[in-house]
Parts: structure tokens; sequence; C-alpha cells
């Protein structure tokens, strides 16, 4: 199954879903939400917070190898097969990836 996540349009977590794809992509979605560092027992789980205060391309790089080796080590029951980010005009500083990954 292929899905297309947005962390701009996060849906309300399910702490009691059976729906083991969903599940998978509450997981992916809990990544992007948290700061590394923040989570008690797993210090190195979650995005880097000082990512977001480099220049924006740079940011954007590092935020990419960021979520692949989040994904890898805490959800590798999924596949990233592509990330992007959403631009935003308004906003150019904001980084709202969006990420394609295949669940089995």
């Amino acid at each position: 199954m292929r899905v297309t996540l947005k962390l701009s349009d996060c849906p309300p977590f399910d702490l009691f879903t059976r729906n083991e794809e969903k599940a998978i992509i509450q997981n992916i979605l809990a990544i992007l939400k948290t700061a590394k560092g923040s989570c008690p027992g797993l210090r190195d789980y979650g995005i880097d917070p000082d990512i977001l205060h480099k220049p924006v391309p740079v940011a954007k790089a590092a935020y990419s190898v960021s979520i692949t080796k989040q994904m890898a080590e805490y959800v590798p029951e999924a596949t990233l097969v592509s990330l992007e980010f959403e631009d935003d005009p308004k906003h150019p500083e904001i980084l709202n990836p969006i990420l394609e990954v295949t669940i089995p």
C-alpha cells in the first residue's frame, strides 16, 4: 500500500487502533512531531530541532537525512519512496515535509 503523508494535514492520533497500517502511519508522524532528546528513554528518537535554525536549503537536506534515518531505525516496516517539502510563499522558512511511503 502506498500512502502520502503530510505533516501539515496530520490526523488525530488513535492510541488504541487495531489497524496495523494506521499504527505505522501514526508512528511515522510521531517521529516528525517529536523533538530529538525530548523522549525519556529514547533520546535519539525524533527530529533534531537545531535543523530548523539553519538556512532553508541546508535545513531541508538535514531534515531529509534525519527522517530517512529515523524511519529506518524506528519504522523499518515502512519504506520511504519520496520526500519533498511543501512550499508556502508566505512562510518559506517553515518546513512541511510530504512523504510517500509504502506499507506492506
